[in-house]
């Protein structure tokens, strides 16, 4: 379904999602840094963010991609103390770009269902440790300290969800 779905996104609408991001959602400034996260699933808009952010003068865009078949291995394979840690070493990377005017942009649309049928427990502790782990880079976004922006994007385990009673083609 992913090639159908990305085959059903308009190009010229979406390449117009990416402009507008970066122009209004985002007003990024020409010499202003961009740090985003995306699901894989997302790899089109993303690009034409980076395009469209280029064009308009970002000095570097970083993009920080989530994969489902790596988060799912974590929690089929991973080590039970692995769940009480996260990455801090990249939120404090991620802190420092923000306490130096890096804009923040999110690009959601994950399955919503991809940990239903994992461990609770486990999704709970390790929820916990990110939440703990970002939030000194949340605080400059929750002070609007820096210009930031959540925008969503269709991704096929999103449609299946959505639209269940449909078709996948």
């Amino acid at each position: 379904m992913t090639d159908l779905l990305s085959a059903a996104i308009d190009p010229v609408k979406l390449a117009k999602l990416a402009e507008v991001t970066v122009h209004v959602g985002l007003n990024l400034q020409p010499g202003q840094d961009l740090v985003l996260t995306a699901p894989l699933a997302a790899l089109p808009l993303v690009r034409l963010v980076a395009a469209a952010a280029y064009r308009a003068g970002a000095g570097v865009v970083t993009p920080i991609f989530a994969d489902e078949e790596i988060t799912l291995a974590r929690y089929r394979h991973g080590h039970d103390a692995s769940f009480d840690r996260a990455p801090e070493w990249l939120y404090h990377g991620m802190a420092e770009a923000f306490a130096g005017n890096a804009a923040r942009l999110a690009i959601v649309g994950d399955n919503p269902m991809l940990l239903a049928g994992q461990d609770p427990d486990r999704v709970a502790r390790a929820g916990k440790a990110n939440a703990v782990a970002y939030r000194p880079a949340l605080q400059k976004i929750t002070d609007s300290a820096i210009n930031w922006l959540i925008v969503a994007y269709p991704g096929a385990a999103w449609a299946r969800q959505v639209f269940a009673d449909r078709p996948e083609e």
